[in-house]
């Protein structure tokens, strides 16, 4: 369509004509020169100045890094597993070993125990006439004869026997007494005593209880009397008093007398509850507050007490 004439450019085409007339008449205002292109020394200095513009706009910006944006989970996921795995088996061995040493405790308690609880029914079962109210008779006897409140184990056995053979005979005597004189011995000695040593008539009362033919709810009953006789008001510290003597006669189950101490690392240690650890967190009062036959029953029954396996039972019997 263009011809190489004319200044260079010749519209051969009549629908080019119109835009090539306005051209001409706009040429005079480019450089003054009535040219309509630029010369060739122009554009070699419009050249130059655009690449320096453009150089100096791309030195100033920043280059772009190609490198992908890090994640550190990403990253580190076989470390962050090795440590998972690694806490959890660290947590298991620690408890496996927590358990073993609670075990330890408790086949040791078992082992010490004078009576397993086999021998406790055989006992009870072979001295059906000492119920409650044969036992209550006993109470009122020995209470005539050591107003003192305490006794020799010869001198409680001595009374005993005179209350029951005043009852059935003289031919009445407790059977299978040796397991009480096994109890008595062996919870002496854990006491530092011997058999020539007085005792409270508390320890010795409980002490016969495990020959007490009857249901836990009227050994309950009895017992609370036991601590009335003793003090003439039931109160908490009493009741400390009864915990242990059922601790040390054999009365309580085995994993209610294993609590945690202290030292936890680099395993959890265990050892054998005193009466206070069972019985004194329960108390918001002091311990010569008086407690009701309810309160007495409620601790006898608890979890941390469970005297005679009674916090195993669903439901509750009335005292």
């Amino acid at each position: 369509p263009f011809h190489p004439t004319m200044n260079g450019l010749r519209v051969v085409s009549r629908g080019l004509r119109p835009i090539y007339a306005k051209l001409c008449n706009t040429r005079t205002n480019l450089h003054g020169s009535g040219r309509l292109f630029l010369s060739t020394r122009d554009t070699r200095q419009l050249s130059s100045t655009v690449e320096k513009t453009t150089e100096s706009a791309a030195s100033t910006e920043k280059p772009k890094d190609n490198k992908p944006d890090k994640n550190i989970f990403l990253d580190n996921i076989g470390t962050i597993f090795l440590l998972t795995i690694g806490t959890i088996i660290g947590a298991l061995v620690r408890s496996a070993y927590g358990t073993t040493n609670k075990n330890n405790v408790r086949e040791k308690l078992e082992l010490e125990a004078a009576l397993d609880p086999y021998e406790i029914d055989d006992l009870r079962e072979a001295n059906s006439e000492l119920k409650p109210d044969v036992f209550r008779k006993v109470m009122m006897q020995v209470k005539e004869e050591f107003p003192q409140g305490t006794a020799t184990y010869d001198g409680f056995v001595e009374s005993v026997r005179k209350t029951m053979r005043s009852i059935y005979g003289p031919a009445f005597t407790v059977e299978l007494g040796h397991y009480l004189d096994r109890v008595v011995t062996d919870a002496l000695k854990a006491r530092n005593k011997s058999l020539d040593d007085e005792e409270t008539l508390v320890f010795w009362l409980t002490t016969l209880s495990l020959a007490l033919y009857s249901s836990p709810s009227d050994r309950i009953r009895v017992l609370y009397e036991v601590l009335e006789l003793q003090e003439g008001t039931a109160t908490f510290a009493g009741v400390v008093e009864m915990v242990g003597s059922l601790q040390d006669t054999c009365q309580l189950v085995t994993d209610t007398q294993i609590v945690p101490t202290d030292v936890k690392i680099p395993t959890q240690q265990y050892r054998r509850a005193d009466p206070q650890d069972l019985v004194l967190y329960q108390w918001d009062g002091t311990t010569n507050d008086p407690i009701d036959l309810e309160g007495f029953a409620a601790i006898m029954r608890s979890r941390s007490v469970c005297a005679w396996g009674e916090c195993y039972l669903k439901k509750k019997p009335a005292v």
